[in-house]
């Protein structure tokens, strides 16, 4: 239903951009959410881009569409504009999402549009560009509700009214010393139900959930999904309150963490190429295929070696591609579990041997599964009991190896701090590959006696 409608919504904004209607398209843009325009926005041209884009009047609409944009229609759309008019957008949005933006930018463009800025917002996104794109402090936000911890619940709320009325995030109210350390954190909720005059420190939460401004941001993910937390704090390296990350991040996070872990494990790099050109979107997959291509060379001067093998017994080598196939999916099987619970928790990194063995076991049952069966169709079409014995326990070879390396490889990538999700790309697909048809022609000339 909400895909016919977006399907409905893009056809109706392309004919009237093809009629110059105005007043329509103001009409519509006025009453479509910014999530709704963004991918109406991927599916028009860079000149009807910013025609549509000239055409929305809020600068709060703007900034929405802005921070949901992928980077290169952002820097499409801004190419033109003077450093002024991106200034009053930016002003308009959250600090942590001005400092994506800026971070996208040239550096002349960003320089050019932090000087119109007003100077305490400037220096608000100075602050979060210093920090690690990926890090807790690159997606915090500085502005959050922090009081002492000596005043009272009444002068708690009537700070909520008097100065904290523009909060992002107010579900929370953190306590802090008189230093600025983080010491506790209150609900609205126990907030409003205690006595007026009970003092924040009677009935605050003193053990606080925060993370420091040099964590990963899947790291902050999965902190606060592992405790259902809307925001969480973040603080320097002297306990400090700095900022605080809310949940409406987090799920960004999650998003894109997940987008590049699955690109990853199809070889087709880190981000989203559809909108990018041919010539990027191909430089981009070429060092991920040529793992394949050195693969593919390495498996021919294995099979080569066997050739006189082959030439003695030729239906050997009719059951490569089930062999290479049946190891190939089963090792993908295992690197993209373990990946997945790498990403999520699930799985501990310390936890390697039992998550292996594990993974083993389900491979190597698989494999005598799909060996027997294999290996019954080569009896029943070639009436060789040596080469049925054989491709059989070439398939439970080839499968329990994969599992073998599809758990291992991810695992110990996570212990030595790569990201495992590399270990289902090409590289160890192809490696499986080779492995497989190794095995499978040393067990079948041992077997047949060629």
């Amino acid at each position: 239903m909400e895909t016919d409608r977006n399907r409905i919504l893009t056809a109706s904004i392309k004919r009237l951009l093809r009629r110059g209607a105005v007043s329509h398209l103001r009409k519509i843009v006025e009453k479509t959410h910014a999530g709704d325009l963004q991918p109406i926005f991927q599916s028009l041209s860079v000149s009807e881009q910013r025609r549509l884009f000239e055409i929305i009047d809020d600068d709060v609409k703007k900034g929405e569409l802005f921070s949901r944009l992928d980077s290169d229609t952002f820097l499409s759309l801004v190419s033109d504009m003077e450093p002024e008019e991106i200034a009053n957008i930016l002003e308009k949005m959250p600090t942590d999402d001005v400092a994506d933006l800026i971070g996208r930018m040239p550096e002349e463009m960003s320089d050019a549009v932090l000087q119109k800025m007003r100077k305490e917002g400037s220096e608000e996104v100075e602050d979060l560009l210093s920090y690690g794109d990926d890090t807790a402090g690159g997606i915090m936000v500085p502005e959050f509700i922090a009081l002492r911890e000596d005043i009272t619940a009444r002068e708690a709320i009537e700070s909520l009214q008097k100065e904290h009325h523009d909060v992002e995030m107010p579900f929370y109210l953190y306590v802090v010393d008189e230093y600025g350390k983080l010491v506790g954190v209150s609900s609205l909720r126990q907030l409003v139900l205690v006595a007026p005059d009970t003092p924040l420190k009677d009935f605050m939460t003193t053990d606080v959930i925060s993370v420091r401004t040099d964590v990963d941001q899947e790291e902050v993910a999965k902190i606060v999904a592992r405790y259902d937390l809307l925001a969480v704090p973040v603080v320097d390296e002297s306990n400090r309150l700095v900022g605080i990350i809310t949940v409406d991040d987090v799920i960004d996070i999650i998003r894109e963490e997940a987008t590049e872990d699955i690109l990853k494990m199809a070889g087709a790099g880190e981000e989203f190429v559809e909108t990018q050109s041919v010539l990027k979107s191909t430089r981009i997959r070429i060092p991920w295929l040529f793992a394949s291509c050195i693969g593919g060379i390495v498996a021919f001067f294995i099979i080569g070696k066997f050739e006189e093998s082959i030439n003695k017994v030729a239906y050997l080598a009719a059951f490569i591609p089930v062999i290479m196939g049946m190891g190939g999916n089963v090792g993908t099987q295992s690197a993209t579990i373990v990946v997945r619970g790498l990403a999520t928790g699930r799985l501990n990194i310390h936890d390697i041997w039992p998550v292996v063995l594990k993974e083993m076991s389900v491979g190597l049952i698989l494999g005598l599964i799909y060996g027997f069966l294999i290996g019954a169709v080569a009896q029943v079409r070639y009436s060789t009991a040596a080469l049925a014995f054989s491709v059989g326990l070439g398939v439970v070879s080839s499968m329990s190896i994969a599992a073998l390396f599809g758990s291992l490889v991810p695992m110990a990538f996570a212990r030595i701090n790569i990201d495992p999700a590399v270990a289902t790309g090409p590289f160890v697909t192809t490696a499986i590959d080779i492995i497989s048809v190794f095995f499978y022609f040393i067990i079948a000339t041992n077997l047949l006696g060629i």
